[in-house]
């Protein structure tokens, strides 16, 4: 049972408004452009799968299979995917101790880990704004 989402519902539309919010940021998005790949979030308790597609510049996101083939999918559980994006969770120490699991190269992901902390306050904004804040860390 999650500690932070009461239901997939929830989580997804939280996440989505925090990836909305990080593609509209020009720090943020033109750091994530140059991936250049296919990438997922894979959480499990509540079950939702994220896409981003940063080919071409694109920065696209979505749920569900994403459309194309990805070069890195990291799985969590939900509860350390909002660890992380508050920035409370290490991913490098996380993969290291098996709390993320990673199919595919994630050195270029691992490589944004700077942006963590920038991530952190759009998404503790997002929070705020959706009447979520009980859930900062």
């Amino acid at each position: 049972m999650s500690q932070f989402w009461k239901d997939a519902e929830e989580l997804t539309e939280t996440f989505s408004e925090l990836f909305r919010r990080m593609f509209a940021d020009p720090e943020l998005s033109s750091k994530v452009e140059k991936l250049d790949q296919i990438v997922i979030f894979k959480y499990f308790d509540p079950d939702v799968q994220f896409w981003f597609d940063l080919r071409g510049g694109k920065n696209e996101f979505g749920t569900g299979e994403p459309p194309g083939e990805f070069k890195v999918r990291m799985t969590l559980s939900a509860d350390d995917g909002h660890r992380s994006w508050s920035n409370k969770l290490n991913p490098v120490m996380a993969i290291a101790r098996k709390r993320i699991k990673v199919e595919g190269n994630a050195t270029g992901l691992l490589k944004l880990q700077p942006l963590l902390r920038k991530a952190a306050v759009v998404y503790h904004g997002v929070l705020d704004d959706m009447g979520q804040s009980e859930k900062k860390l």
